[in-house]
């Protein structure tokens, strides 16, 4: 039988983080998959955490990680898989992008494959909306440098046109000794770690393409000192990857 442990980290989602969990299971019941559904509710002050709860009383299946205050991302994730009962794990984003492509993945991790990754910069991908903002606009361009500086320096470009380490839509098998790799990311950049530790032990690794339309909107504003925590641990992943692996 088919089974998945589903990860989904959560931060001041109240309005349609009930909404989102129910197009989660109704997918995994259509699939007739079991599976576990961790939901991280990294430090929200909004009432995320209550709407979670709210979900957890109809549907046994789902598990609430709540962190009293904000841990980041990638940690709290990082905490999360430790917990996971199943070895085929899928992270998403609690916002459901790409969602149209989270039936794909999972037929694809049950197939001979370690890692399968959503890639917006593959040839066959295609923005769906050219008519962007300032803000999109400016999300995408900061997109590309930061893949031009991951392939460039950490050579993960997996012999296509570019790798999406951000993408909030991927599914990886538990390799052997998974608990023992070392992730130093503490907010954005596990995806990244995630990535190149799979490419280096040469796991079969598969990238889908899709139709995307950057976000409108973000937790991440364009001129925010958030902008220099990430682009601080960005420089220290990539320093550690490559001078220290």
């Amino acid at each position: 039988m088919n089974e998945i442990s589903v990860i989904i980290p959560c931060l001041n989602y109240e309005k349609f983080i009930f909404q989102n969990l129910e197009k989660v299971v109704e997918k995994i019941i259509y699939l007739k998959i079991k599976y576990e559904i961790i939901v991280i509710n990294d430090g929200s002050t909004d009432n995320t955490c209550q709407e979670i709860i709210r979900f957890i009383n109809k549907n046994k299946n789902v598990k609430l990680i709540n962190n009293k205050f904000n841990k980041g991302k990638s940690l709290s994730i990082i905490s999360s898989i430790k917990e996971c009962k199943y070895n085929k794990i899928i992270l998403i984003d609690c916002d459901m992008p790409y969602f149209n492509y989270f039936e794909e993945v999972i037929n694809k991790i049950n197939k001979n494959y370690d890692l399968v990754i959503v890639n917006r910069r593959l040839r066959e991908s295609q923005m769906i909306d050219t008519n962007l903002n300032f803000y999109q606009k400016t999300r995408v361009k900061i997109g590309n440098i930061i893949g031009f500086i991951i392939n460039l320096l950490l050579n993960i470009n997996l012999n296509v046109e570019g790798t999406d380490t951000q993408a909030g839509l991927k599914a990886f098998k538990k390799i052997k000794n998974f608990n023992n790799l070392n992730f130093y990311s503490k907010q954005y950049f596990f995806d990244l770690e995630l990535i190149y530790h799979y490419t280096k032990k040469n796991m079969k690794i598969l990238s889908v393409p899709v139709r995307y339309k950057p976000p409108k909107l973000s937790n991440i504003k364009i001129f925010s000192f958030k902008n220099f925590i990430i682009i601080y641990e960005l420089i220290k992943i990539i320093f550690i990857l490559k001078f220290f692996k």
